[in-house]
């Protein structure tokens, strides 16, 4: 039987409809029966978790698992414009709060590796009993169903994250907002937008028990969506996944659990936990040490769904942090794809360039095969030392403008690391000629798309001795620095698989590289 409740709407303060339930954390079921009416369809799909799937559901979600996260890290996003007001006002603050009760301070759950493993053990020790994890040969699986906006590097409301632990920002509005007395935890609401769930916490002073007395305590319930407890809170997940590329599959033989690969991805909700710090008004900042602030922030890319558009490249980035900051001791830092704690058993290539042709025999070198035929979209997997690659092939630059739809073809191909290969034939070429090359990758990939590109030369043997070394310093040392080599495209070559294998292990390499550091440069 389903939770009845009074579902409400309004615009909120970007302007989008969201719809929500006060004072309660609902469970999927129990929002999806309440909230009917809207026909949401990314809600309304049949989840082989709650119900049988039949032969007519169409679109349904796979089986995917339901873990338990302790999580003792928050984050705040923002904008350059929110970064400079909080290095100003050497804290956090409410720019938008119209009323007292509606001056609040937002954070969310940050949850990493140690979080997603751990949940992970968890969950292995409840659907097995008396079976030690340590001692089986489970392999890491649930980090790959990680794939909602919650868990990714990336960022839907600006450049800049600021991580820090959840102890510190109670303890700092503890003695900051509540005179030293603990802050009261409520449960707020549940808000539904599209397909983003999210439960809110509201935190506030023991002054304001008798304004917000009509929501109910965070209690400690083993049923409940979200829970304090040891200085973590709880998140019991049920939509841990935005995009499914996984299903669950439970060897109840080996007492495991394994993520098969589906075909074909699926969209859902996801759900996650939203902290509401409640302030006197929006002149009332939550103070840290201006060090702390620094040390605590991290530059993160834009989502592929943002909402607004203030988001700034990251050598601009880098400027502003340093002159807000201009004696910390290092470069402001990107934050770290989940994807990078684990081992790389999957990469996805995109090849691109100026001539179809020369993408093609690229593709086809690493395939082993003549599959792609023409300069279209096409892709293939091909698995070489153990690494299972995802080739796209991407039509000529002159048959391509900047489209979303080649953008997103490439996006919904897989959830692997990505990485791009700039082919470019050496044969007579010019500087001018590798510069249109660049820019016109850049148009249609954009400028971060370089920074996980191998510039790929053929046809050396065809090109006057030296020539790649000087038109690499004159053209491409501000773009993608040293990363580039020569790949002989002649299929006959004897040496061809050792190429093609030296390319992989150097592309996932460059992949890793950049993604840990963004500065890396491959010899």
């Amino acid at each position: 039987m389903s939770k009845q409740c009074t579902m409400q709407t309004r615009k909120n303060r970007r302007g989008y409809d969201e719809y929500f339930v006060e004072s309660q954390h609902l469970k999927l079921e129990d929002l999806k029966a309440n909230a009917k009416f809207l026909k949401n369809i990314y809600l309304e799909k049949s989840n082989a978790n709650t119900t049988e799937i039949t032969v007519e559901d169409t679109f349904f979600i796979p089986k995917y698992p339901e873990p338990e996260f302790h999580v003792s890290l928050l984050k705040h996003e923002t904008t350059k414009k929110g970064l400079r007001g909080i290095h100003t006002d050497g804290g956090f603050r409410d720019p938008n709060g119209k009323k007292e009760e509606e001056s609040l301070i937002w954070w969310s759950l940050a949850v990493g590796p140690e979080e997603i493993n751990d949940a992970e053990t968890r969950l292995l020790e409840k659907t097995f009993p008396g079976v030690k994890v340590e001692d089986s040969e489970q392999q890491k699986f649930l980090w790959k169903f990680a794939t909602s906006p919650a868990f990714l590097e990336t960022s839907r409301l600006g450049s800049f994250r600021f991580t820090f632990p959840l102890k510190e920002v109670l303890t700092a509005y503890r003695d900051q907002i509540c005179s030293g007395a603990e802050p009261v935890m409520r449960v707020y609401k549940t808000v539904l937008y599209k397909q983003e769930v999210m439960y809110v916490v509201l935190v506030h002073s023991p002054e304001s028990n008798e304004t917000f007395s009509e929501y109910p305590l965070l209690k400690d319930d083993p049923n409940a969506v979200c829970v304090y407890r040891d200085g973590r809170l709880i998140w019991r997940s049920e939509a841990m996944c935005e995009t499914h590329w996984y299903e669950l599959n439970i060897r109840e033989d080996r007492n495991q659990m394994e993520a098969r690969r589906l075909p074909n991805h699926q969209f859902y909700v996801w759900d996650h936990v939203a902290v509401a710090l409640h302030v006197e008004n929006t002149e009332k900042v939550l103070k840290f040490d201006v060090n702390k602030l620094r040390q605590n922030l991290k530059y993160c890319e834009e989502d592929n769904v943002t909402y607004h558009k203030d988001y700034i490249d990251l050598d601009v980035a880098k400027d502003l942090v340093y002159n807000l900051w201009p004696e910390s001791p290092g470069p402001l830092e990107v934050e770290r794809s989940l994807q990078l704690s684990y081992p790389v058993t999957r990469l996805k290539v995109v090849l691109a360039g100026s001539s179809g042709e020369e993408t093609c025999s690229i593709g086809n070198a690493i395939l082993g095969e003549p599959i792609f035929k023409d300069s279209g979209l096409h892709s293939r997997e091909v698995t070489v030392d153990n690494l299972v690659v995802n080739i796209i092939n991407t039509p000529a630059f002159s048959e391509l403008q900047v489209d979303e739809k080649i953008l997103n073809y490439i996006r919904l191909s897989g959830p692997e690391l990505q990485a791009f290969l700039l082919v470019i034939k050496l044969q007579n070429i010019k500087a001018a000629e590798i510069q249109k090359a660049v820019k016109d990758f850049e148009g249609i990939f954009r400028k971060k798309a370089l920074r996980c590109t191998l510039i790929l030369f053929t046809h050396q043997d065809q090109t006057e001795p030296g020539i790649k070394n000087k038109l690499m310093q004159k053209v491409l040392s501000g773009k993608v620095g040293n990363r580039y080599r020569v790949f002989n495209i002649n299929h006959a070559h004897r040496d061809l698989a050792h190429q093609v294998s030296d390319l992989l292990k150097e592309v996932k390499k460059m992949t890793v590289d950049r993604s840990s550091s963004w500065d890396t440069q491959l010899p």
